[in-house]
């Protein structure tokens, strides 16, 4: 099969519901509890045989792989934002989602539309390989059905570059199919420990499977048991492993709860400040690997210029991560989900929260340490205003509410998270903060009552309403 969908008008294509559908019928491991990865569960040798059969759409363009534990993100998005005001057609893959499936795929800052979504899923499940019995399907979970969805899509758009977030964990992930042009990792550090390990060392030894022989890599600043893995990796490979220096190269000159301002001492960037579009501390250093990944870039000849990455950093948007979404009472939406992205949270917010009272929205997944995270959190916390997410993982109110008894902490049950949201903005007043933090699925349900959107599935499959 070619790249381009061939036309045939007799041959009857999926709607945008039939491909959410079809979608669905595949395991998502999203939704369901992840097995400890093994060439059983992620056999990727038939995963290849799907994009060969697509055309090795992952081949037609440049790419820029992005993997860690926190910060992908916010590092995939400033680097395409930045690419893109250099000029260039920018795809764009990261995951997960936090209201419609489609954001997942965007390709110089827009979603892809429903029609052509629904084209390029039905145009994979008509693959030779896909009629396989089913015991053995070329492809067997969700996220790999959409990376294979994302980089055809790409390749139809012709785009120059693709920015693409791994998934979870390193050699067994679908990404790591993709031969890129450069690999950034950014801070690892304990998650998922059920599937990947549970220490830092042996996280960092997964993940570190991302790079590859003669395939630069920059890594941000890491602890002491990541570096070392990252640096083993790429000695055994033989590929260039360059460290960003991290938020101490910048001199800070303002910030606030949407955006803050610092002076770059870097001779490429020239001598004027930069305005970042994302507020937090922690994005100092993301963006500290963001611009020593762009360095590199530039080394292989594709140029940047100072007032693109400028450019760049200035019109960044990302829902979800220290995001002010409404004022009075201010309201911040973060999807911090570990212990190590909440301490970065409390760092950030640390000088911005001032006099007012702060009440914290909190639901989390069932596998993360919620009681740790909301141990953190009642540091600077007023009141908790608890309740489940809409989602199979998700913790019960039983689970929420017997981690904030053991804590003793002062907190509200609600019975979801609109309710949780109502509660919280009634007793902040237009003084107060509001924070939802613990989970990226909380914060996309806070997004979806603030839009007058249904709430998702209870049963967590992909919503074929947005």
């Amino acid at each position: 099969m070619s790249i381009d969908r061939a036309p045939n008008s007799r041959i009857k294509r999926m709607n945008y519901r039939e491909a959410i559908a079809h979608l669905n019928s595949f395991i998502n491991f999203e939704r369901l509890p992840e097995p400890r990865f093994n060439t059983q569960i992620r056999d990727l040798d038939r995963f290849r045989e799907l994009l060969d059969e697509l055309g090795n759409p992952q081949s037609l363009y440049p790419i820029i792989h992005i993997a860690g534990t926190k910060g992908k993100g916010s590092t995939a998005a400033m680097i395409s934002s930045i690419l893109r005001a250099a000029g260039y057609r920018t795809g764009l893959y990261t995951s997960p989602h936090l209201v419609t499936v489609r954001e997942r795929i965007r390709v110089d800052g827009r979603i892809i539309p429903k029609a052509e979504f629904a084209s390029l899923i039905d145009y994979i499940g008509k693959t030779s390989t896909s009629s396989y019995p089913s015991n053995h399907p070329t492809y067997r979970t969700v996220f790999e059905y959409l990376t294979a969805a994302a980089l055809l899509w790409f390749a139809r758009k012709r785009v120059d570059f693709a920015v693409v977030e791994a998934g979870l964990g390193g050699k067994l992930d679908a990404t790591v199919v993709v031969d890129p042009l450069l690999t950034v990792m950014t801070p690892i550090g304990l998650d998922h420990t059920t599937v990947l390990g549970g220490s830092v060392s042996a996280i960092a030894a997964d993940k570190a499977h991302k790079i590859k022989s003669d395939v630069p890599a920059v890594a941000a600043r890491q602890s002491a048991e990541a570096r070392s893995q990252l640096v083993r990796r790429a000695g055994e490979v033989g590929t260039e492993l360059t460290f960003a220096p991290g938020h101490t190269e910048f001199e800070p000159l303002s910030s606030g709860l949407h955006h803050q301002s610092f002076f770059a001492p870097r001779r490429s960037l020239g001598n004027d400040a930069i305005h970042l579009n994302l507020a937090g501390r922690f994005q100092l250093d993301n963006t500290s690997t963001v611009l020593t990944s762009i360095g590199k870039l530039v080394e292989a000849g594709f140029p940047v210029a100072p007032r693109a990455v400028q450019r760049g950093l200035s019109r960044v948007r990302l829902q979800g991560r220290m995001q002010l979404v409404r004022r009075k009472p201010s309201l911040v939406l973060d999807g911090s989900h570990n212990p190590m992205s909440i301490e970065a949270l409390l760092e950030s917010l640390s000088g911005l929260i001032g006099n007012r009272s702060l009440h914290v929205i909190f639901s989390a997944m069932r596998s993360k340490p919620a009681g740790r995270m909301l141990e953190l959190l009642s540091s600077v916390a007023a009141n908790f205003y608890i309740a489940p997410i809409s989602f199979p993982k998700g913790m019960t109110n039983g689970e929420l509410r017997s981690e904030a008894e053991h804590l003793h902490l002062p907190h509200v049950i609600c019975t979801d998270i609109p309710s949780a949201f109502d509660r919280a903005c009634l007793e902040a007043r237009s003084n107060g903060l509001i924070l939802a933090t613990g989970s990226l699925y909380l914060a996309g349900e806070v997004i979806r009552h603030l839009r007058g959107l249904p709430p998702p599935y209870l049963d967590g499959r992909i919503d074929d309403r947005i």
